[in-house]
């Protein structure tokens, strides 16, 4: 007993929902590497304009008298108290001579010094703030020092690592929301399918599967699904059709098959024992003859008599198949004649194009009456070849033509001289394996049977 598919999955384990995850992870790690970028060359940015400006700053100092330096400092101080420079000025040993930075800062060079600011430039409470210096020797051997603090650059790194942090979250978070409403939608499609996967188990073969509609692949799926649950309906019915119909139609060749063989045993002289086995003999071949068709029928059907496509020329092939069927045209009375346009080649197998036309060719002059004329024609259309089989004969209802391609199906059996009534469907299986199409039209009087097959040379007629 098949297990029914009840189970619900959740939106945060589908497959949806997991790539999101994935993708979310991905999203964050890019996100982290892009803002760490910038904020790594928004921190180098600044670091090199606060070294330029402390280089420019100290030019300036050294382009004046180094007799009234010590004066222009203590000005510079005085006009800007929290100015962004901070000053240094050391004599040659080592003493202070004016500026409020830290004596331990003196040397020549690059270097950094933390310090109170005096007074706080900022609100809270008081932090030691770290200075960047560079100091220069004077030529007289004292040591000027000019110094800038580090705060803007501290602090605008700082907002990037908290930036980077809480759009990476946010990044984070959106994919997993979105991968968590994509799950929904997606199971819910899922779902749907899955209930017309559960009724096509419980017998419904004509349900189909619905149009998932998230993506043009998984549209492509279901609809190639479809075809597959399509195909496999249409052979399911043809099973059974013909366990039907072996079964009904059968039934009077293997009755008469008994009778035969009883009668042959209770025959009492030798020529009628004879007489009675013979007519066994051909039913016997009869049955067999319909047995081989059905097995040849369903190995065309299932795929299993599928060789490699070679290029077919129609009009040589049907060339031997006139020669050969004019004999019999001629011991049934009939006329055949045939027209063949040139270069008609077609991509297929040999042999079952030739039992192909054999059996339109045999069902014409089987269920027409003497005197009718069955010509073949080959005739080249736009992108086409067609290939038909024509009879003046009675010709066939219109309500009959969609029937006449069933297994065992007979118009007339009076007319069918022994026909088992398979020969149209083996051309019908055999069409389709080709790739063409089969038409049955009247022909005022009498029947037209067309084969279409797309023109391999690619050239119009």
């Amino acid at each position: 007993m098949a297990e029914r598919m009840t189970g619900r999955t959740s939106p945060l384990s589908s497959g949806a929902f997991r790539f999101a995850l994935v993708f979310a992870g991905v999203f964050a790690i890019a996100a982290f590497l892009l803002l760490g970028m910038v904020r790594h060359q928004i921190g180098r940015y600044a670091h090199e304009a606060m070294v330029g400006t402390l280089r420019t700053e100290t030019a300036t100092l050294l382009a004046e008298d180094h007799a009234t330096l010590p004066g222009e400092i203590a000005r510079r101080m005085a006009a800007a108290p929290d100015g962004t420079f901070q000053y240094l000025l050391l004599d040659r040993a080592g003493r202070r001579l004016t500026g409020r930075i830290p004596v331990a800062a003196g040397h020549a060079g690059w270097g950094s010094v933390w310090m109170r600011e005096d007074p706080p430039r900022r609100a809270g409470p008081e932090r030691p703030e770290r200075l960047v210096t560079l100091g220069t020797r004077l030529p007289d051997g004292a040591l000027l020092v000019v110094a800038t603090d580090g705060y803007d650059v501290d602090t605008l790194g700082g907002h990037m690592i908290r930036f980077t942090i809480v759009w990476a979250v946010a990044i984070t978070l959106l994919a997993l929301v979105g991968g968590w409403l994509v799950g929904r939608v997606f199971l819910t499609r899922i779902a749907a399918a899955n209930a017309a996967i559960e009724r096509i188990m419980a017998g419904r073969t004509d349900q189909r599967l619905p149009m998932i509609g998230l993506a043009p692949e998984l549209d492509d799926l279901a609809r190639n699904l479809n075809r597959m649950l399509s195909r496999i309906d249409g052979l399911m019915e043809g099973l059974r059709q013909v366990s039907t119909d072996v079964a009904h139609d059968l039934r009077t060749p293997l009755t008469r098959l008994r009778q035969m063989l009883e009668a042959a045993r209770e025959a009492v002289g030798r020529e009628e024992s004879d007489a009675g086995i013979d007519v066994a003999l051909a039913q016997t071949d009869h049955l067999l003859g319909v047995f081989r068709a059905i097995l040849r029928l369903a190995q065309i059907e299932g795929g299993g008599r599928r060789t490699p496509f070679e290029p077919i020329d129609l009009g040589a092939l049907l060339d031997t198949l006139i020669e050969t069927y004019d004999p019999v045209a001629a011991d049934s009375a009939h006329v055949l004649t045939a027209s063949s346009a040139s270069h008609a080649v077609v991509a297929g197998d040999a042999e079952l194009l030739a039992q192909l036309f054999a059996n339109l060719i045999e069902n014409a002059l089987l269920h027409t009456p003497p005197g009718t004329t069955v010509s073949v024609d080959v005739a080249r259309a736009p992108g086409r070849i067609v290939v038909a089989v024509t009879d003046d004969g009675p010709g066939v209802a219109v309500t009959e033509r969609d029937r006449i391609t069933r297994r065992f199906y007979q118009v007339d059996p009076s007319r069918s001289r022994g026909s088992a009534g398979l020969g149209l469907a083996l051309a019908s299986a055999i069409v389709t394996l080709h790739g063409a199409r089969l038409a049955i039209d009247d022909a005022a009087p009498g029947l037209r049977v067309s084969v279409l097959f797309e023109d391999a040379t690619g050239a119009a007629g």
